[in-house]
C-alpha cells in the first residue's frame, strides 16, 4: 500500500512538471513556425520570368499550408493564416505592382480570399505586422490612396481599436515628420477625434498638431542666434527684408554632404536675385565646431554664403522647428514668414520651377 501510494505521487509530480514542459514546447514550435512562414515568402527572388516567380510562389504557399497543418491551436493558426495573406501581397503583389498584370492580380485577389480587413482575428498581430498586412493590401488594391487617405480609410472602416489606433497615429507622424502641417493633416486629425474611441490616441493627436501647428506656411518663422565659421554671432532676424533658404545638415550625414553641392550651386544660379539669403546650418553640435570648419574648408565652402553651427545645447532650434531628420530645407520669405518648412530637395528635379515659383509670389505681396 505504501509503495502505490509512492507510485502515485510520483505520477502527480511527473504531471505537474510535464504538462507545462510540454505546453511550452508546442509554444517554442508554433513561434518557429510563424516565423517560417514569414520567411518563406521574403526568401522568393524577385528578378525571375513570369512563370518562374509564381512556380516559386506556389512552392512557397504549399510549404507554408503544411506548416500551418502542424500548428497546436486554432488561435495560431489564423494568425499563420494573416501572416500567410501578407506574404502572398508582398511577394506576388510585388510583383503584380512591377508588371501591372492584371491576371496575376486577379490571381492574387483569388489566393487571398477570405481576407477580412475589419475582422477581430487582426488583433492577434503585432503593431508591425498589421501595419504591413494593411500597406500589402492598399498598394495592390488601392495603389492610389495616399499615406493619410488609408489612415482615413481604416478609420472609417476597421472597427477594432487595437488595429486602428497605433497604423493611423504612425501615419499621421509619419506625414508630419515628411511634409509638416497641412490642410490633409488637419483633415486626418478631424477624422482622429470624430472615430477614435481611444482618449489616449485622440490626446496624442493634440499633441502632434500642437508641435507642428507654429511651423506651418503663414506663421513667424521663430528667431535664432547661432555662430558663423568666423565666431560671429547671426540671428534670423538680421535677414528681415529678404527671403531665406535654409539647408540643414551635418557632416556625419550622408545625404547631406550628397546634396551641399547643389544647394552651393544656387547662389550663382540665383545671383541676379538680391532679395534672398542662402545660408546653411550645420546640426554637427557646437562640440564638433572644428570638424566642421575643416569640413568647410576642405570643400572651398568658407566664405561663399552664410555658414552657421547649431549651439542650442537645449535643443531649442530642432523643437522650434519640429526638426527630425536631415537634410531639411526651410524658405522663409522677406516678412520672416515660413513659406515652406518642408521644402522639396534642392536635388528634385522640379526644384527650380518650385523655388522660383515662390520667389515671384513673395514679390506679390
Amino acid at each position: 500500500m505504501k509503495m502505490i501510494n509512492i507510485i502515485l505521487v510520483y505520477v502527480v509530480i511527473c504531471s505537474v512538471w510535464i504538462t507545462p514542459c510540454s505546453a511550452q514546447q508546442s509554444n517554442e514550435k508554433d513561434k518557429a513556425l510563424l516565423d517560417r512562414v514569414v520567411r518563406t515568402y521574403n526568401v522568393i527572388p524577385r528578378d525571375l520570368k513570369t512563370d518562374e516567380v509564381l512556380r516559386k510562389i506556389n512552392e512557397a504557399d504549399e510549404q507554408v499550408k503544411l506548416m500551418m497543418d502542424s500548428l497546436t491551436t486554432k488561435e495560431v493558426k489564423e494568425k499563420a493564416q494573416l501572416l500567410r495573406f501578407n506574404g502572398l501581397l508582398w511577394s506576388l503583389g510585388g510583383y503584380v505592382l512591377q508588371t501591372g498584370d492584371q491576371a496575376l492580380k486577379s490571381e492574387l485577389a483569388e489566393q487571398i480570399n477570405g481576407l477580412d480587413l475589419d475582422s477581430p482575428v487582426l488583433d492577434l498581430l503585432n503593431d508591425v505586422e498589421t501595419a504591413n498586412l494593411l500597406n500589402g493590401y492598399f498598394q495592390v488594391f488601392m495603389p492610389n490612396m495616399s499615406e493619410l487617405e488609408r489612415a482615413t480609410y481604416v478609420l472609417y472602416n476597421i472597427k477594432s481599436e487595437k488595429v486602428r489606433n497605433p497604423y493611423v497615429l504612425s501615419s499621421l507622424v509619419s506625414e508630419l515628420k515628411q511634409r509638416g502641417y497641412s490642410e490633409n493633416v488637419q483633415n486626418l486629425l478631424d477624422d482622429i477625434e470624430l472615430c477614435s474611441k481611444t482618449a489616449s490616441t485622440i490626446q496624442k493627436a493634440k499633441e502632434l498638431k500642437e508641435m507642428y501647428y507654429p511651423v506651418r506656411a503663414g506663421e513667424m518663422a521663430s528667431d535664432f542666434e547661432m555662430e558663423d565659421e568666423s565666431g560671429k554671432m547671426v540671428k534670423l532676424s538680421d535677414f528681415r527684408g529678404k527671403a531665406v533658404f535654409i539647408d540643414v545638415w551635418a557632416t556625419w550625414c550622408r545625404g547631406c554632404v550628397e546634396g551641399l553641392p547643389y544647394f552651393m550651386a544656387l547662389k550663382d544660379q540665383y545671383k541676379d536675385r538680391k532679395d534672398v539669403v542662402f545660408l546653411t546650418i550645420s546640426n554637427d553640435g557646437i562640440e564638433s565646431k572644428t570638424r566642421w570648419l575643416n569640413f568647410l574648408k576642405e570643400k572651398k565652402y568658407t566664405g561663399k554664403m552664410p555658414h552657421l553651427i547649431v549651439n542650442d545645447r537645449k535643443g531649442q532650434f530642432k523643437k522650434d522647428y519640429c526638426l527630425t531628420g536631415i537634410p531639411r530645407y526651410i524658405l522663409i520669405d522677406k516678412e520672416g514668414r515660413i513659406v515652406n518648412a518642408w521644402h522639396v530637395s534642392v536635388k528634385h528635379e522640379l526644384f527650380p520651377f518650385f523655388f522660383s515659383t515662390e520667389l515671384d509670389n513673395m514679390n506679390h505681396y
